[in-house]
């Protein structure tokens, strides 16, 4: 569950892009991690859903069909307010429209592996879920932990409170029958963000500022077609770009935040 609050303007803090790339790519919202602290996560572990470890490398690479990879670092494994955003991503983000912009999608969590098959099932997404239990790799990407709610309702929840405290206790329940326990679930606090890597290169990224501070599919697309639609920097300030997370909008970061909780179950 949820509850959204009022963020002061001191707890949240506006930090600089980082410059454009020569791909393409419209400038980062997020200050992206030094070389050293990119080479260190590229060998930091991940687990599947089987238990099965990978290095966060090897899923980054490209293939022969996608030169660029979206990573989606969500909250804990029973957020309402994830699940909710994972889902509002289709229609528009699909492995097949990804595809045409050889683009690739997965997703990350913080809980326990035996987590991961009943949180798939349950947003039937067609995405590869993965899990970072230790949080290093949020770590070493600077995703903070907070439990600060957002200022309003971002428009991705399109559940009530309740309906979405319903659906965490089902999941919660499911996951107990497959062998998930609730403490499996993920570090409440943690909060996660959104991330391009192109050609094995990181390139792109957005910390979220608080517990429902993700892009929007929408805001996640105009990133995808970015190079293909040759799009220039003065459209980017004109708001063409919708990205909500683009310099017009504060480029906010996490920072260490008191008040209410989110109150996610």
């Amino acid at each position: 569950m949820a509850v959204f609050t009022s963020r002061r303007s001191e707890e949240v803090k506006a930090k600089p892009m980082s410059p454009s790339s020569s791909n393409g790519l419209p400038p980062s919202p997020s200050q992206l991690p030094s070389k050293s602290e990119w080479n260190n996560a590229l060998q930091l572990p991940i687990q599947d859903s089987n238990g099965n470890t990978h290095t966060f490398g090897s899923l980054v690479q490209p293939d022969s069909e996608t030169d660029t990879v979206i990573v989606i670092f969500v909250r804990h494994f029973h957020c309402g307010l994830c699940q909710n955003y994972i889902e509002s991503l289709s229609p528009l983000i699909t492995p097949e429209t990804l595809k045409a912009h050889k683009t690739r999608l997965i997703i990350i969590g913080c809980g326990g592996h035996s987590m991961i098959k009943t949180y798939a099932e349950e947003l039937k997404t067609p995405f590869p879920v993965y899990t970072d239990h230790s949080r290093e790799i949020y770590k070493a990407f600077g995703m903070g932990r907070t439990l600060q709610g957002p200022a309003k309702k971002p428009a991705y929840v399109r559940t009530s409170v309740v309906a979405m405290g319903l659906k965490a206790f089902r999941h919660v329940l499911k996951s107990a029958a497959s062998g998930g326990a609730l403490w499996d679930a993920g570090d409440m606090s943690q909060v996660g963000g959104e991330w391009f890597i192109r050609n094995g290169k990181l390139e792109w990224g957005h910390r979220m500022p608080d517990t429902a501070g993700h892009m929007s599919a929408e805001e996640i697309w105009d990133v995808v077609k970015f190079r293909n639609d040759q799009v220039t920097e003065t459209q980017v300030s004109q708001g063409i770009i919708r990205a909500g997370t683009m310099d017009k909008h504060g480029a906010l970061e996490p920072s260490v935040v008191k008040g209410a909780p989110c109150g996610c179950s």
